[in-house]
């Protein structure tokens, strides 16, 4: 008898990954360890879900929106990663799973929710893309509101600024993946060769973080220096999800080859003008260069009429006029330093 398929509601995926929401990638990783048969819907609709958020698992008549609910229901169906955990190991996936929610997804709201240049360039233009018309003109505003209060609940006290209570939050988040990074160590996973839900959720917090096309973050910067920790997002990525891996891969192949292409074709068809442009800017110039030294005195043009000028017959007959020829001598130039002999 075929089991009856799960059915599970994530956010639509990017970059690679089978979804960008952390909590939804927690699930579906966690899904794929335990071996889940699961039918997953990608949706850019949280109300598909009665609470308004994803992921949301369907199951018969149970309903579970929560992550630590899904997981509770999948092993109480006896599907689970962590049944070969010791009593010490399944207190460390408590306390991990804990300082997850609270260094970490504060820092991660704070990014994708209230830092500018991300929100901008990032997060909103992508929720605006995937979330139908007329939602995605107040869910995502909706959804920044709801990280603004929880990023404002790690202040402590009302005399914090939003300049400190930022600093605060990344660097507790960057304590956190150094613990994380120390915690794996050398292992494949967290607690050996075998995931658990500890890494399930790792893998959630990290992948976007990981894989997005970040304006120069500090926080992913952090994360690509812990070489175990984005070996692990990897090999999860590889192993579990090669198929979002192939096609997002295939697509940056395309993209690269249009660019190229269409770059070529750009220089090729604008290779005439663009000779055509320079000749015209260096006759420009130089016709502007010649026109500023005539206006400014700088070069003189003297013109001379071919026909002698009444006054040179007296230069030339000095005997009838030699005072005209001494006026003329005196006004014209030419004639500056010159006498003809005998003059005086």
């Amino acid at each position: 008898m075929a089991v009856e398929k799960m059915k599970l509601d994530v956010w639509n995926g990017d970059w690679g990954l089978p979804s960008i929401d952390p909590h939804c990638l927690a699930v579906l990783a966690y899904c794929k360890f335990s071996g889940v048969p699961i039918e997953v819907t990608q949706t850019g609709n949280p109300w598909r879900s009665p609470t308004g958020t994803l992921p949301v698992l369907r199951n018969q008549d149970v309903v579970c929106t929560k992550v630590t609910d899904i997981f509770s229901y999948l092993r109480k169906e006896h599907w689970g990663s962590d049944f070969e955990l010791s009593t010490k190991q399944s207190a460390d996936v408590i306390a991990f799973s804990a300082m997850l929610e609270e260094k970490l997804l504060p820092a991660l709201l704070h990014l994708w929710w209230m830092d500018d240049k991300t929100f901008v360039d990032v997060t909103r233009p992508w929720y605006s893309r995937v979330i139908p018309f007329p939602l995605n003109f107040f869910l995502p505003r909706r959804t920044q509101k709801k990280a603004e209060m929880r990023v404002t609940l790690t202040k402590g006290n009302e005399f914090i600024t939003d300049v400190e209570t930022e600093a605060k939050v990344y660097r507790e988040a960057k304590e956190c993946l150094n613990i994380l990074s120390y915690k794996l160590g050398t292992k494949n996973y967290m607690f050996g060769n075998l995931p658990s839900s500890l890494d399930a959720l790792v893998f959630g917090y990290l992948a976007p973080l990981l894989k997005a096309p970040l304006p120069n973050n500090q926080l992913q910067n952090h994360l690509k220096q812990c070489d175990n920790l984005v070996a692990m997002c990897n090999e999860i990525l590889t192993s579990f999800f090669p198929a979002n891996v192939k096609v997002y891969e295939e697509q940056m192949r395309k993209e690269e080859a249009e660019k190229k292409s269409s770059g070529s074709n750009v220089d090729h068809a604008e290779f005439p003008n663009r000779r055509r442009n320079m000749i015209l800017a260096a006759i420009f110039a130089l016709t502007a260069m010649v026109g500023y030294a005539l206006s400014s005195g700088m070069i003189e043009v003297q013109v001379f009429d071919e026909e002698k000028p009444k006054g040179l017959k007296s230069v030339n007959s000095s005997k009838k006029s030699s005072g005209g020829g001494a006026a003329f001598e005196k006004s014209n130039p030419m004639f500056e330093g010159h006498r003809e002999p005998g003059g005086e």
